[in-house]
């Protein structure tokens, strides 16, 4: 087991890497109290704010929860339903009935084949982590137009930002369309320049060589969102 020693300063830890504590800090998400300290439970940054200690974790899976919007794609498909990646530990499921379209029984290559894209909403997930979707609902749609980034569900908040704002400004300044799913994709729509600029913007998470978001990847992004 490592030993890290907790301060100002962030630090990357790894799952059972002991956390020394010399300022009575409490304990947050992801570290657990054991035989009177501290020991990280994953991969990730170790932060400090207001007497606690925690985590702001990397490349964690997206674990599905019901009401979620996500971004998908199809994987596979059976004779009345879709099968969905949508970056969770398990695929999701979307029958026919809950599909947009009134769909007859093998007729689902009509509407959707292997490869394509749609906008879901988590419905339920089960004690088994089975997840059902719908696109029954405002917006979800196939996605046909513009293009599909990846950003990474620990780095959604960042994206967005507080209260929106960094959103909006992404929005005004690109001119695009741009809808950011919990399982940390986004939708693209707009003209060549302005997708290229998000692009830009959120390679900062999607291209990086080391976990993220980290303090590198954070820093550039919060540059770029200044110089916009």
């Amino acid at each position: 087991m490592n030993e890290v020693y907790s301060g100002a300063q962030e630090r990357l830890v790894i799952p059972g890497d002991r956390i020394e504590n010399k300022g009575g800090l409490s304990a947050g998400s992801g570290i657990i109290k054991i035989n009177g300290g501290f020991v990280a439970t994953q991969l990730g940054h170790l932060m400090e704010n207001n007497g606690v200690i925690y985590l702001q974790a990397s490349n964690s899976t997206y674990i599905p929860r019901s009401g979620d919007l996500v971004i998908g794609f199809v994987t596979s498909m059976r004779s009345n339903l879709w099968m969905f990646n949508i970056g969770g530990p398990f695929e999701a499921l979307l029958p026919m009935s809950l599909s947009p379209w009134n769909t007859q029984f093998g007729d689902l290559e009509e509407h959707m084949v292997v490869g394509d894209y749609a906008l879901l909403r988590v419905q339920e997930v089960d004690s088994q982590h089975g997840v059902v979707c719908t696109m029954k609902g405002i917006g979800l749609r196939k996605i046909s137009t513009g293009v599909v980034e990846f950003i990474g569900s620990n780095s959604t908040k960042l994206f967005i930002g507080a209260e929106g704002s960094n959103l909006q400004k992404i929005k005004e300044k690109s001119g695009c369309r741009i809808t950011v799913a919990e399982n940390g994709r986004i939708w693209l729509e707009g003209s060549d320049e302005g997708i290229s600029m998000i692009r830009r913007i959120s390679s900062h998470f999607s291209n990086s060589n080391t976990p993220y978001p980290n303090p590198d990847s954070i820093k550039n992004f919060n540059n770029d969102m200044e110089d916009l």
